[in-house]
């Protein structure tokens, strides 16, 4: 109906009124559409995060309650890690996180969560007891919290390192790794691509920051020739290529991990930095890969979560293509802008 109002609009227009008159309509009527469409994906952006993140209850599932306890106890992690802690440092949140843990394990056991937060818990208060400080408040609950976690927690929080052995394992000229790196838009289709190469570049990937460390991402794969086809229809920026694809990844990250207003942009940083990361993992396991933009609207968005069993809690930085690389093939030149361009000293 609405599309027949449009095309009546436009035969009543276009017979009625001067060529002139007729641009300036049109060119209105483009504004209209542009503001129209902005404020509903503004909105559905707003309603989401508001219905998702923490910002309102920051107890009300697992992955709210996990992302506080993670952000609780890497902020003991971080302060362990400075040259010269403060004794008793952070002590709201010591508490904070010994009641999250509580509720936690109140509601859904213990698992790797609860033991890297306890061991975060047993560092801080052996930190203070060799300080002087004996809490033992503070070290009954540590105690319960360990017994109910059911395995050993040893201790953490931080750990020592020297300056050789980062340098021995990473100081190297990456300029031809990165250079070397293209997107690829001709696969060998007739090789596939192991799923244990996928899981190794997630695991390298993994090692990505993200805000508190609470790594809100994951990774769908998908191997079957039907299901590739269907998500590409989607995505409309793989013609050409994308079939002989092996596989295509969709990355996500959970709005639940984010608890305040001001993070409300931090799942497309946390998303985009692990995206990056993935993908010179993969480049560096010999893969081809093409990163594929998810600029879609709210409607094409939902429909791949639908298909895909991806929560709407989840948002959709970008998708991946990966493929092994034939032995000889064109990419495209892509040029750099000059340095000049974005380096600023100040």
């Amino acid at each position: 109906m609405l599309k027949f109002s449009i095309a009546l609009t436009r035969r009543i227009i276009g017979k009625f009124l001067p060529q002139k008159s007729k641009k300036k309509i049109w060119q209105l009527w483009r504004r209209i559409r542009v503001v129209k469409d902005s404020i509903h994906a503004y909105l559905h952006d707003l309603s989401r995060f508001l219905r998702w993140s923490g910002i309102w209850r920051k107890y009300s599932n697992r992955v709210q309650l996990r992302a506080i306890i993670t952000a609780n106890f890497h902020g003991i992690e971080k302060g362990l890690s400075l040259k010269n802690p403060r004794p008793g440092f952070g002590s709201g949140h010591v508490y904070d996180l010994v009641s999250g843990l509580e509720k936690y394990q109140e509601e859904y056991g213990s698992d790797e969560t609860t033991r890297y937060a306890i061991n975060a818990l047993i560092a801080y208060y052996q930190f203070n007891l060799i300080q002087g400080t004996d809490d033992r408040k503070l070290y009954e609950q540590i105690s319960k919290l360990a017994e109910k976690c059911g395995k050993h927690c040893s201790a953490g929080g931080a750990k020592q390192v020297t300056r050789d052995n980062i340098h021995r394992a990473s100081k190297r000229d990456l300029t031809g790794f990165f250079e070397s790196r293209h997107s690829i838009r001709q696969f060998a289709a007739d090789v596939d691509v192991d799923l244990k190469e996928i899981e190794k570049a997630v695991r390298m990937a993994q090692q990505t920051p993200s805000a508190c460390n609470r790594q809100a991402w994951k990774v769908y794969v998908f191997s079957k020739d039907e299901d590739k086809k269907r998500i590409l229809s989607l995505q409309k920026g793989s013609r050409g290529f994308g079939d002989q694809a092996s596989k295509i990844l969709v990355i996500t990250t959970d709005l639940g991990n984010f608890l305040s207003i001001e993070e409300r942009n931090q799942a497309w940083v946390d998303g985009g930095m692990f995206a990056m990361s993935l993908v010179y993992a993969l480049h560096s396991l010999g893969l081809g890969t093409c990163c594929l933009h998810w600029c879609v609207r709210c409607e094409v968005d939902q429909e791949l979560k639908k298909f895909a069993g991806i929560t709407d809690a989840e948002l959709v930085p970008m998708l991946v293509a990966v493929g092994h690389l034939p032995d000889e093939f064109m990419v495209a030149q892509s040029p750099r802008r000059d340095i000049k361009d974005m380096l600023v000293f100040k």
